[in-house]
């Protein structure tokens, strides 16, 4: 939410809290810098300052324990009626806290004890402050540091009071002890205390409290002062700034959003009277300004173009969305009245990311072919898709004549050998039926001539029924067809005048080729027109043979019609499928024929091309096996 705010503040605003906030972190770490210098001097102050007076303590108790108390012993044991303890001039704790008391008056922060866990005076027991002491390891000779104390902070320095031989004579047994002591704190008992044993600890601290607080507040001072003196700063720099970059940035952008409410020209100058870097901004700008006003008047005249173009379309044509919704349309389209969307095809555009295409026949006769086109977006997904619409039944009339006139042409072709496989049969009828009229033949001549007339009478009817199916109109019909025997039955209609010109008929039909849906006897023209060129071909050829051959390929079935006649030449091999194009004398051929099988062949959805081959031509169909069962092609 924070990010949300800040991004909607003016570039002003940004650069002033940016630089608040740094010049804030910028004095916090400062005063924290300059706080943590005034602690640490202060406590290497009070560590000198304890250590002297340490030092002078510590002097004093061995004064005492090593030269005054065993003199006074001596002196007392001379003078017995003085007693044998003196407590203000024998007991080193006793003096050294009555020392202290004199010298409080110039230390008046520091705090002396002498401490010891089973005191002769019990007010010199361990308290709870001290119970961070019993951690020091023996190996330590003193103890110095800060510690806590109820949320109080102090600078201790510690010794360690370990019992020797001298300090057993008062701390040790109670009939040891000297009698004045016993009487003075009233002792009733013995102490538990060995050579070497840690009896205690000699204390001096300091409390920190009133020095950090000091401190804190210097540091706090200064804190405020540098605060104060980077808002200053600030109010300057942000001054500073605003006329040195922000304001030639606004100048900027206000022309911007000028140009881009249309209140000026887009060929108005921005000027800053500027010489630096924002100057060459200002004439970069304006350079492109005038690049863009340009750009814009080439793109409203190619713009006009396109749609002078998109409108002089006679073919129906679209851009429609998924859900058939039509965004644009050219006026060939908006006065078409068919208007049906294909919503399964489109789908199909749109899932497979391919153009698909279909042939529609309307009941009034007409007959369109429906185009659709995948729109792409960026990462090759299909937002939208164009539709034209083509109005192909002249066309499909024109290509139905020219099936038909090849159709002529070829059994024109083959009327000369089907008379002649008609005529032979009929000659031979006739001369049995001439023996039979005799009635001179035996019972078995007679049936055995009957059974070659039947023969006969069959194979005429295959042949004149082979002919007027291949003779059939134009009419669709596809049918489930195995492509193998289809042209084994051309091969048989064409079988006459493969035999009269000495044709060596080679066939490689693979088993594996399944059945497709066609139109067998549009196959069976284009089948037929491809034998009967290879045919016309190999008529000066020394070896004449034509191999056909049939395999299964990825999800097609590919087809091969190859000769051994002279080829076709590098110079017209782009033009042998134009229409009426032919290599043959005049009378010979109508130049349809190739032309004719590309239309069928690309009907099927397949192709057909002529291959490269080292010797005569080698002509390839190739039928996608996933053909639609209905519909027309």
């Amino acid at each position: 939410m924070v990010k949300s705010l800040f991004s909607k503040l003016s570039l002003t605003t940004k650069v002033s809290l940016s630089l608040l906030a740094l010049l804030t972190v910028f004095s916090t770490i400062l005063t924290l810098i300059f706080y943590l210098y005034l602690r640490e001097k202060i406590i290497h102050h009070y560590h000198e300052k304890l250590k002297l007076f340490f030092l002078q303590m510590e002097s004093l108790e061995r004064y005492v324990k090593d030269d005054l108390r065993p003199i006074i012993f001596e002196t007392l044991k001379n003078y017995p009626f003085q007693g044998d303890f003196i407590l203000e001039a024998m007991s080193t704790t006793h003096i050294s806290k009555r020392v202290f008391s004199y010298l409080k008056k110039n230390y008046p922060d520091i705090e002396y004890e002498r401490i010891s866990f089973d005191p002769i005076n019990p007010e010199n027991k361990i308290k709870p402050f001290h119970k961070f002491l019993l951690k020091l390891k023996a190996s330590q000779p003193y103890y110095q540091g800060i510690f806590s104390w109820k949320g109080e902070e102090y600078f201790v320095m510690a010794e360690p009071i370990y019992v020797s031989k001298d300090c057993l004579k008062c701390h040790g047994k109670l009939k040891d002890a000297p009698h004045e002591l016993v009487k003075i704190y009233s002792l009733k008992r013995d102490f538990s205390w060995k050579e070497g044993d840690l009896m205690g600890f000699t204390v001096v601290k300091v409390s920190l409290k009133g020095a950090l607080n000091e401190a804190k507040a210097l540091a706090l001072s200064i804190f405020l002062i540098s605060l104060i003196s980077s808002l200053f700063l600030l109010l300057f720099l942000e001054g500073f700034l605003y006329s040195l970059f922000l304001k030639p940035l606004k100048k900027l952008t206000d022309h911007l959003s000028d140009l881009k409410r249309g209140l000026l020209p887009p060929n108005n100058p921005v000027d800053l009277k500027r010489e630096d870097e924002f100057g060459l901004l200002a004439e970069s700008f304006n350079a492109y300004m005038k690049h863009l006003e340009e750009a814009q008047k080439a793109l409203k005249e190619n713009l006009k173009t396109l749609e002078t173009l998109f409108e002089s379309i006679t073919h129906p044509i679209a851009l429609i969305n998924k859900d058939c919704r039509v965004e644009l349309a050219n006026k060939a389209y908006k006065e078409n009245l068919y208007k049906k969307c294909h919503q399964d095809l489109l789908l199909k555009v749109f899932m497979e990311k391919r153009p698909f295409s279909e042939e529609i026949e309307l009941p009034e006769g007409k007959t369109y072919q429906l185009f659709l086109y995948p729109v792409f977006a960026e990462k090759n997904e299909v937002i939208k898709a164009v539709v034209l619409l083509e109005d192909i039944t002249e066309r499909k009339r024109m290509e139905e004549k020219m099936i038909l006139t090849e159709k002529l042409a070829a059994l024109g072709q083959l009327t000369a050998g089907l008379a002649h496989e008609i005529n032979n049969p009929l000659s031979g009828m006739l001369l049995m039926l001439r023996q039979l009229q005799k009635n001179n033949l035996s019972e078995e001549e007679k049936k055995l001539y009957f059974n070659l007339i039947e023969q006969g009478l069959l194979k005429i009817q295959k042949l004149i029924q082979d002919l007027l199916t291949f003779s059939r109109a134009t009419e669709i019909r596809k049918e489930k067809v195995s492509i193998n025997e289809l042209l084994e039955e051309v091969l048989d209609l064409s079988s006459y005048l493969l035999k009269k010109h000495q044709i060596i008929v080679k066939k490689d039909f693979s088993p594996e080729l399944p059945e497709i849906y066609v139109d067998k006897n549009k196959l069976e023209q284009v089948f037929l027109n491809l034998i009967l060129n290879a045919l016309h071909a190999m008529e000066e050829s020394e070896d004449k043979i034509l191999t056909i051959k049939t395999e299964l390929t990825e999800g097609a079935i590919k087809i091969s019609f190859k000769d051994t006649g002279p080829g076709v030449p590098e110079n017209i091999r782009n033009r042998i499928f134009d229409p009426f194009f032919t290599t043959k004398p005049p009378g010979k051929g109508t130049g349809l024929g190739l032309s004719v099988g590309l239309v069928i062949i690309e009907r099927h959805g397949g192709k057909i091309y002529l291959d490269k081959t080292d010797q005569g031509a080698n002509f390839i169909i190739e039928l996608p096996l996933e053909m639609e069962k209905h519909g027309n092609y």
